[in-house]
């Protein structure tokens, strides 16, 4: 007698473990989707289907119909002691064991797995790369995600592979592959079409897609996500979701020159992302509207309110930045002395940027290199500011960050028109 799901669920295991395809069982005689449906348990075959799928994997009908309860519980347990591992991992993790959480993590990823692990070790594969992401290790990172999206859950389930699509567009951008991850984004949100417009998924894909064509200079797209996100952000039922759309819309505005729009929003954010409720997040959000409002806005006010919101950073991030919050900090700061005209002060904290050994992403190392290079032309030092809006435009180019490139060579023509 076919039971259901257990019949499923054997089917799907089998078929793993000798790497068939849905359309290899399925022949023509049924359907690969015919068959998808029998794996999940949505459908039972009858008997000469059952038969069908036998003869395909090369075993007895009584190893799908009546499976082995030895199988069973070596399966039951294994995935036992995954899950066990998997739990080991997440605490060391909350207690900040970071690296020791990663090499569990790889420990458990390490192991091949069957149907009855496979939804484990894809959460295993996910805690990994977010902790990865944590100690700063992009290289690694973008390999487990990689992987990840490969996994059949990740291509049969779509939130499942928006998940992973988004987490590789954020991958990419900081990396500096700006192209790369302007396109996973925009399959992440594909991926997405089918579900409610205020869906987690949805609306992290759309985020990652802002922010991607907002790095790349792409304004008009930029833009009209922006106002897509928009029309949307009261229906979002998560306080968190909601400030992330109001801090990346009001980001947006300002890069589309619309700095009295861009601060409101991002004062919607503050509202959202309470210090209590998450203090790194609330820092970085200070940080990066400080920024923004330092290189988009000209009014005294809005330098005054960048101060302000700096100084609340230094001290979160002192607690709670990583490296690479406290090297944003820091370029901010030294946006903050360029409006003083304080070319000693934007040299000292640029130097201090990247200082500690951390690899900058292209954007922080362009960044950098822009502000040095108006530093030193504020002191007078003419040829050192060519050189270093030489090699920020050199950075941002090679990563497809043309708007800014544009910006560095048009400086350094300036520069070279106007002579000693």
């Amino acid at each position: 007698m076919i039971e259901q799901p257990a019949f499923g669920r054997t089917l799907r295991q089998l078929r793993l473990q000798r790497g068939l395809s849905q359309g290899e069982i399925a022949g023509d005689e049924v359907s690969a989707s015919y068959v998808s449906r029998v794996e999940s348990g949505q459908r039972s075959p009858n008997d000469l289907i059952a038969a069908l799928f036998a003869r395909k994997l090369d075993v007895p009908l009584e190893a799908l119909v009546s499976p082995g309860s030895q199988d069973a519980v070596e399966l039951r347990s294994r995935r036992l002691d995954i899950a066990g591992r998997l739990l080991e991992a997440r605490a060391l993790r909350k207690d900040d064991e970071l690296a020791d959480a990663a090499e569990l993590l790889r420990g458990i990823g390490a192991e091949a797995g069957g149907y009855a692990e496979e939804d484990v070790l894809w959460e295993a594969a996910w805690d990994l790369a977010d902790i990865l992401r944590e100690l700063g290790n992009a290289a690694e990172e973008h390999t487990v995600l990689s992987g990840l999206a490969e996994t059949t859950l990740s291509q049969e389930t779509p939130r499942l592979a928006a998940r992973v699509a988004t987490a590789l567009s954020k991958n990419l951008l900081h990396q500096g592959r700006l192209g790369e991850a302007v396109r996973t984004a925009e399959h992440a949100v594909s991926v997405t079409v089918a579900l409610p417009p205020t869906a987690h998924e949805r609306v992290g894909a759309m985020l990652a897609l802002v922010n991607s064509y907002a790095e790349s200079g792409e304004m008009e797209n930029t833009s009209n996500v922006a106002a897509t996100l928009q029309e949307i952000v009261e229906d979002i039922t998560s306080r968190q979701l909601r400030g992330q759309v109001y801090w990346a819309v009001g980001s947006a505005y300002f890069l589309c020159e619309r700095p009295h729009d861009a601060t409101r929003l991002h004062e919607q954010a503050f509202n959202c992302l309470r210090p209590e409720a998450n203090l790194a997040a609330w820092a970085r959000l200070c940080c990066a509207s400080a920024a923004l409002r330092l290189e988009h806005d000209p009014s005294d006010d809005a330098a005054q309110q960048a101060a302000r919101l700096l100084a609340r950073a230094r001290q979160a991030l002192e607690l709670v930045g990583r490296s690479d919050d406290m090297a944003d900090l820091m370029l901010a700061e030294a946006q903050l002395a360029l409006r003083l005209e304080q070319p000693e002060r934007i040299l000292e904290l640029t130097a201090k940027v990247g200082a500690d050994g951390t690899e900058l992403p292209p954007a922080r190392q362009g960044k950098c290199q822009m502000l040095a290079a108006r530093a030193h032309a504020l002191a007078g030092d003419l040829e050192a500011a060519k050189g270093c809006y030489r090699h920020a435009a050199e950075i941002l180019d090679q990563a497809g960050a043309y708007r800014k490139s544009s910006e560095a060579w048009r400086q350094l023509s300036e520069l070279l028109a106007a002579g000693p």
